[in-house]
């Protein structure tokens, strides 16, 4: 060891006097003597480099091993417990160190030894049913995780009750027909609607142009639930649905107007979309709201940007071969959710949200340029899909 001695010159000390006792034990005595404070500082001794090179390279290794027995060997002396359990850790890291790359410690040994072959399936199987079933909990339409095109993974019979003869039984599809090819605009309480029903009337596409008289149908029984008195009997956050005959005019205008419609709904078409939708009977629950409100996001996919004028699959009219895309800003007007509800919504249904690419800016109707675009969000739906991970909990 090399001591360094250095006297302190603080003022603070000036005015002090510091002595050291002095014993004698052959004479049995002791004294005190005036000292200088000495501020006394250790440090390791470095071995002097080998004249010969070769020596050097040799020698280096084991000139480590000095200098760390000497550290640890002064903080076994003069350290604190923590610093000693400090020396004594790394000292067993070092042996277990000098094992030959690869080889299982001890400790691995007699965990790997007592876990069985399959441990790992076993773990990836039990957190992707975990997940499952996560999932299917969440008050959203069910997927069909074995689809081959985004179109498949929420298919039309799931979201909407009765599939195809529902739609087929919407009034209101023809009115909007007329009024487009009579050169005017559709004027209807949905954002949503009134700014894409001109194109996929054009487009001749029966199948969409009924989705969307579908979508306008759930975006007016979102508008015409009510709190009441006995809303809080059913749980916070829920509501109340319109007495049956006002029910029925609502969901039959297929602009919103409070005039009767010259055709309405059928009973069992409201039947059944009460059952889906209204299970509770009276009132719906907040969990109902939120499946009415994804399952308009569901079926917002199934409305290309672009409808394609011959009708043809919903790989076309401007969505990419494996994509189903929609822009979430209109229904988020339509349903009053602030901009984080509904991109979360689209994300538990698997979507991927993001900004509009720049190659597609003619397609969402960006004329801004990246300025427009970066306020701009778009849901893309692709298989296989991917929903947001369980989890697990962190640090508070």
């Amino acid at each position: 060891m090399d001591f360094v001695g250095r006297e302190a010159e603080d003022d603070a000390d000036s005015q002090l006097k510091h002595y050291i006792a002095v014993v004698d034990p052959e004479k049995k005595s002791w004294q005190f003597v005036e000292v200088r404070k000495v501020t006394l500082r250790g440090a390791v001794r470095r071995t002097k480099a080998a004249a010969d090179e070769e020596e050097e390279v040799e020698s280096e290794d084991e000139e480590m091993k000095t200098m760390r027995a000497q550290r640890t060997e002064l903080t076994n002396t003069f350290g604190t417990k923590q610093s000693r359990k400090a020396a004594q850790s790394m000292a067993e890291n070092a042996q277990l160190s000098n094992a030959p790359a690869g080889a299982a410690s001890a400790a691995e040994s007699a965990i790997l030894s007592s876990m069985p072959l399959d441990s790992a399936t076993d773990i990836a199987t039990k957190t992707a049913a975990v997940q499952a079933q996560v999932q299917a909990n969440k008050p959203l339409p069910q997927a069909n995780l074995a689809a081959s095109h985004p179109s498949d993974v929420y298919p039309i019979d799931v979201l909407v009750p009765g599939g195809l003869s529902t739609l087929q039984q919407l009034p209101g599809t023809n009115e909007w027909q007329e009024t487009v090819n009579s050169g005017e605009a559709v004027a209807t309480t949905s954002r949503y609607v009134s700014r894409r029903v001109e194109a996929v009337v054009n487009s001749t596409n029966a199948t969409q142009l009924q989705v969307l008289r579908f979508i306008f149908l759930l975006l007016e029984l979102a508008r015409a639930l009510r709190s009441g008195k006995d809303s809080k009997s059913s749980g916070p956050g829920s509501k109340r649905l319109p007495p049956r005959d006002e029910l029925r005019r609502i969901l039959s205008s297929p602009t919103g107007a409070k005039t009767d419609s010259a055709e309405t709904l059928p009973d069992p078409v409201i039947d059944a979309i009460r059952r889906k939708f209204a299970p509770q009977g009276t009132h719906i629950t907040k969990n109902d709201i939120t499946f009415l409100h994804t399952t308009i996001c569901a079926l917002s996919l199934h409305i290309p940007p672009q409808p394609a004028k011959d009708g043809g699959s919903s790989s076309l009219g401007g969505n990419a071969p494996n994509e189903l895309a929609t822009d979430p800003s209109d229904l988020r007007d339509d349903l009053r959710l602030d901009n984080t509800v509904i991109t979360q919504y689209f994300r538990e249904l698997g979507c991927r949200v993001d900004k509009p690419r720049e190659t597609e800016f003619a397609k969402w109707g960006i004329k801004g340029g990246k300025a427009e675009a970066n306020a701009r969000r778009v849901a893309r739906l692709r298989v296989p899909v991917e929903f947001p991970k369980v989890s697990r909990g962190g640090k508070r």
